[in-house]
């Protein structure tokens, strides 16, 4: 397995670019609330940028297609990295936009699974930035569900979404936990931490 570990040290360009970037992600393990987060941040007039990996998946499922993550992880990896550079490219640099998780996502479930990682994936990931400050989803026992996109079991979601923060760490950003209130309430407390509130 790569290791991120081994990325060159972070140039003061590269933070002072994340610094004042405007796209933030909201990332975690999954089933914790991201989706109803940017739902809400939608219904506010927030420009967000939704989660890929469920679309795939759908897309797959309903093909007949086995690029899956149960199926054969490194070439759903592959599809969902470039589908997410995508979306951190188009997305508007003059603008405030919100992420439903990130291009360093991908490396992360990698990470878990113990694939290898392209070098260009970590070369990406380094220099396309989102904002410093990523917020996370914690686990949460009492809301989360399976369904037939989202298989992974309680534990498994808890291990993923440490090796997310971890991973994100390792790339230089700073992470903030939402906490577990309300879907208005936790808007409100991204909100108030990028002094929008």
């Amino acid at each position: 397995m790569n290791s991120i570990q081994r990325f060159p040290k972070f140039s003061e360009q590269s933070f002072e670019d994340r610094k004042n970037n405007l796209r933030y992600v909201i990332s975690g393990g999954p089933g914790f609330g991201k989706t109803s987060i940017i739902k809400e941040l939608e219904s506010r007039k927030f420009k967000s940028i939704h989660e890929i990996s469920r679309s795939i998946i759908k897309e797959q499922m309903e093909s007949g297609g086995d690029i899956l993550p149960w199926k054969n992880l490194a070439a759903f990896s592959g599809l969902v990295f470039e589908q997410r550079l995508l979306q951190h490219s188009n997305a508007p640099q003059s603008e405030i936009c919100f992420y439903d998780r990130g291009i360093v996502d991908v490396i992360a479930y990698m990470q878990n699974d113990q694939l290898t990682i392209p070098e260009h994936f970590l070369q990406t990931a380094q220099t396309n930035h989102y904002n410093q400050l990523v917020f996370l989803t914690p686990p949460w026992k009492e809301i989360y569900l399976m369904d037939n996109e989202r298989k992974e079991d309680f534990e498994k979601a808890y291990t993923i979404h440490q090796t997310i923060e971890n991973t994100y760490k390792q790339f230089g950003y700073k992470t903030e936990n939402i906490p577990l209130l309300d879907i208005e309430e936790r808007v409100n407390f991204i909100l108030s931490k990028i002094n929008l509130l």
